[in-house]
């Protein structure tokens, strides 16, 4: 079988092969059966995708239907909350840590020396599922070495301009980046997470690859993913529609449906301004204001690239449990060096209501201010 990459055709086995991916200077190379390699593919659509070689990271994923048999798969030791009522126990100290998941009936072993991962699963489902959270965790934790933060935002590019949607959850990120890739065009980069790098070349933003999830009553608002609120939520009122609790996901392989004007997706952005919105749906005009450089520093360091948020406490999840990155003073200098480098971006507050035509509008007006003459 041949899966397409941007780098040209991984050919592997009927029954298992190996790809490298590759973000930045990280690299992980993945050894699995050949559907988990193509869901890795498909969910990691920011990474690199290269015929199988050398990669500071290796993953060897394999089915074991028995599993849960063995010694090692016991719930004792330091528990992690690595996803909603899934839990991985961790038994054993670096230079190997052995962790069980009984939830998904998986063991995994990650050796420091060797970096390698090994992962037995029990189920073919089980594999698919970690495929690509397990590249993405060993990728991550590399780039968090070179000095990279996690961000909570969403990213676009309009123009060639970098634009940087950041805030806690419930502010109006996936509205304001949706309503410009239709409205204003652009190339689309990241809805939930960024990986922000500082460094003497500048200020550069990747992707932390996932499929979007955004509220009905976002997809409502926009004639061209109307169609994607389910039948039974079609007739709750415009009120339900921005307070109902589930999301809709869209998958990487339906990115192109967002894009509009030639936009494409993109593997990597440089930020040129970042947006801070504050939506309400009962609002019916747009107002914009400048914030003041001081606060933007003060606020990115507290609400740590707003992964946290300091009233209601998590606002995004930092879940490095397998592959961690540094330690805590070092990533509070790379905080400090990021945060200090966006702040020197102009910042905008966006009020806005749910118009996502008028609030295009605004964000486009920004970019146009900026561009030069």
């Amino acid at each position: 079988m041949t899966i397409p990459t941007p780098a040209g055709p991984v050919t592997v086995g009927t029954s298992g092969g190996a790809a490298t991916f590759r973000c930045g200077n990280a690299s992980v190379t993945l050894h699995a059966e050949v559907h988990a390699l193509a869901e890795a593919q498909r969910v990691l659509y920011s990474y690199e995708v290269h015929p199988a070689g050398p990669a500071t990271w290796n993953i060897y994923l394999s089915l074991e239907p028995d599993v849960e048999f063995t010694p090692a798969a016991r719930s004792g030791g330091m528990r992690f909350d690595i996803g909603p009522q899934s839990y991985a126990y961790q038994q054993g100290e670096w230079p190997v840590r052995v962790f069980w998941v009984p939830d998904r009936g998986t063991l995994l072993r990650a050796s420091r020396a060797t970096r390698s991962i090994n992962v037995w699963c029990a189920t073919a489902e089980a594999a698919e599922l970690w495929a690509p959270r397990l590249v993405r965790q060993a990728m991550t934790g590399q780039l968090l070495t070179e000095g990279m933060v996690y961000a909570h935002a969403a990213a676009l590019t309009v123009h060639g301009r970098g634009i940087l949607i950041a805030g806690n959850r419930g502010r109006g990120k996936t509205t304001t980046l949706l309503a410009g890739l239709h409205y204003l065009g652009g190339d689309y980069v990241t809805n939930d997470r960024l990986m922000l790098h500082a460094h003497d070349s500048g200020l550069h933003g990747y992707p932390w690859p996932m499929p979007l999830r955004a509220g009905i009553g976002t997809l409502a608002a926009l004639p061209h993913l109307h169609h994607r609120v389910p039948a039974d939520q079609q007739a709750l009122t415009v009120d339900e529609r921005w307070t109902f609790p589930n999301k809709i996901a869209i998958e990487p392989e339906d990115f192109p449906a967002l894009l509009h004007r030639g936009g494409k997706v993109a593997a990597t952005m440089t930020p040129s301004m970042m947006i801070w919105p504050h939506l309400s749906p009962r609002r019916v005009d747009v107002s914009v204001e400048r914030v003041d450089p001081d606060q933007v520093h003060q606020t990115l360091l507290d609400t740590r690239m707003f992964m946290h948020d300091p009233e209601r406490g998590t606002s995004a999840h930092v879940n490095q449990w397998l592959v961690p990155g540094p330690a805590d003073d070092i990533t509070d200098a790379h905080l400090r060096r990021t945060a200090a480098a966006l702040a020197m971006r102009p910042c905008y507050r966006i009020h806005a209501g749910a118009d996502p035509a008028a609030l295009a509008a605004a964000v486009g007006g920004l970019v146009d201010a900026g561009e030069p003459r």
